[in-house]
């Protein structure tokens, strides 16, 4: 929290001055949607920051701006493929709705989600009509799920229904953990060479490391939930299936850097994913193994949900911290990491779901088997997502080392309906635009970064050959404009810009603009956000470089 807020806030209620604004942000939401001046004033004082704060706070995140009553559509490039943007014209006509990037079910393009959280999968005339009409469909079924690395490390428990929550299971990678003193768990994580799987790929034992040395009693762990990779869907089918080995990754987390609280941060496109993992907290802590002395006689790991607002780049962890105290969505700038002042100004660990998945494992089969699977420079498996585009679209979990193409031709059985593919979205609209002659590049990190591909969360949208390049390079201008925070000056203005230039018809004058403008964001931005979507820009301009350049569209 900047040090004026924290000041201000700790100054007129001390007792809750490290406790999280935006699940009152919520509250104070759904209760008046309008959010006028007296309502932003109750809410100012309920969590005792100024109204400017409080104001300047809500005008970042779509859900506190936007219609609640509107349907949201996925205007991710999974469901922009599958026709996306004529499904939302039809609902349009009928019924608010707004674009979300994106709903998690890149499978089962086009998709969804009402007013009440009830998620329609596979779009179609027919289907639009439930939009609506206040039904509740049931929650789609989980994706195809495989595994063919050795040993299934976080897919072994995936694929089972949401409801009821089962009961606590038996945590024994916790156990393991706690026979053992914090600096030797640490050790482990570090031997196994477990990386963050995000998309910033730091090794995690590293960042656990620098969390316990860093001063102060209290300490936060941070699960972080706001997947929002168009062509990623892990983390939510992790979050609604297998909650309990994010909990258990978490408190083993907890005992090996002396953190007290958690936080699980869900993104609000994921909200049965919030309420599966609410209700795995209240089992695991009816079990013992969260709560109370759970880390042993006066060690207490306490967990709460908290919920996003609708903002993609609160998926950086600094904004996402941010969002958490009731501040804008919006990334700062490093040093400090929040493993030295993160939440609320405390040391804090801030992990993707799934790197927190593999630790229980780690924990209980040891850190030479985790390291003997994978490559020496990416050790482990990694869960990759394939959107409906394949022949057989859902989840793989795979060993590093296995090639782009294997995993492209043989896993997901290549382009559906037997359509020839032309290029992969690798890891989103921040990842890579992935050509054939790119293809026999192993799943690795270190060798993929060589060959400058970005590996990101894992998730792959295929683009069949003959799609329309211009549509692609509007998509993802008007991402880029639409989700960056907005806090550096190349990102926000670089963003808008582009987003003008590519609209309004690439020339000679303008296409030599676009590509400065790309090369500054590259530079200059603040964060990873700037810093990675002009790549897939780049390599569009580049494949439609001997064709014509887009036109002028509406």
């Amino acid at each position: 929290m900047t040090g004026r807020a924290s000041t201000y806030r700790a100054a007129h209620d001390r007792e809750n001055a490290m406790t999280p604004a935006l699940p009152q942000f919520h509250a104070a939401v759904a209760e008046e949607p309008r959010m006028d001046a007296p309502a932003m004033d109750r809410l100012a004082q309920s969590v005792h920051l100024p109204i400017a704060a409080v104001r300047g706070a809500l005008s970042t995140f779509e859900d506190a701006v936007s219609d609640p009553r509107a349907v949201r559509v996925c205007a991710g490039l999974s469901c922009a493929l599958a026709g996306g943007a004529d499904i939302a014209r039809t609902i349009g006509a009928e019924h608010p709705c707004r674009p979300v990037y994106c709903l998690g079910y890149c499978d089962r393009s086009p998709v969804a989600m009402t007013a009440r959280d009830h998620v329609i999968p596979r779009l179609d005339a027919a289907s639009t009509a439930l939009c609506g009409a206040g039904a509740e469909p049931p929650h789609p079924e989980p994706p195809s799920i495989r595994c063919t690395a050795r040993h299934a490390v976080i897919t072994a428990r995936l694929g089972r229904t949401t409801a009821p929550v089962d009961p606590a299971p038996d945590y024994a990678g916790l156990r393991a953990a706690l026979a053992r003193p914090p600096a030797a768990v640490r050790h482990a994580v570090s031997a196994a060479g477990l990386r963050g799987r995000g998309g910033a790929a730091f090794p995690t034992g590293r960042k656990w490391d620098l969390a316990a040395a860093a001063p102060g009693p209290l300490r936060f762990i941070v699960a972080n939930g706001d997947e929002g990779d168009p062509g990623s869907f892990i983390d939510r089918e992790l979050m609604e299936r297998d909650a309990h080995a994010i909990l258990e990754g978490m408190a083993i987390a907890a005992h090996a850097v002396g953190a007290a609280r958690g936080i699980v941060f869900i993104r609000s496109e994921y909200p049965v994913a919030a309420r599966v993992m609410t209700g795995a907290i209240d089992s695991a802590v009816r079990a013992g193994r969260l709560g109370t002395d759970c880390l042993g006689p006066q060690r207490s790991f306490t967990v709460e949900v908290v919920r996003g607002m609708g903002s993609y780049v609160c998926g950086e962890e600094t904004a996402l911290l941010a969002a958490i105290e009731g501040r804008r969505g919006e990334v700062s700038p490093r040093p400090p990491y929040p493993v030295e002042a993160g939440l609320f100004g405390r040391p804090t660990v801030v992990d993707n779901v799934e790197t927190l998945a593999n630790v229980p494992w780690i924990l209980v089969h040891g850190a030479a088997a985790f390291a003997a699977l994978g490559t020496a420079e990416s050790r482990g498996t990694k869960a990759l997502c394939f959107n409906h585009g394949f022949a057989r679209p859902g989840i793989v979990e795979v060993e590093f080392g296995v090639t782009l193409r294997d995993a492209i031709e043989t896993l997901a059985g290549g382009g559906r309906d037997g359509t020839e593919l032309e290029a992969v979205l690798l890891g989103g609209p921040m990842g890579s635009l992935v050509t054939p002659d790119l293809w026999d590049a192993p799943i690795c990190f270190a060798a993929m970064s060589r060959l400058g591909i970005n590996l990101g969360h894992g998730g792959m949208v295929a683009i069949p050959k003959g799609t329309d390049r211009a549509m692609i390079l509007r998509h993802l201008v008007t991402f880029m404009r639409d989700e960056s925070c907005g806090r550096c000056v190349p990102c926000r203005l670089g963003s808008r810009r582009a987003h003008e230039l590519v609209h309004g018809g690439l020339a000679g004058a303008s296409l030599a603009e676009l590509g400065h403008i790309m090369a500054l964001m590259k530079d200059a931005s603040l964060c990873a956000f700037g810093r990675e979507t002009p790549g897939p820009i780049r390599t569009i301009l580049e494949m439609s470089a001997a064709q014509s350049l887009p036109e002028a569209s509406a």
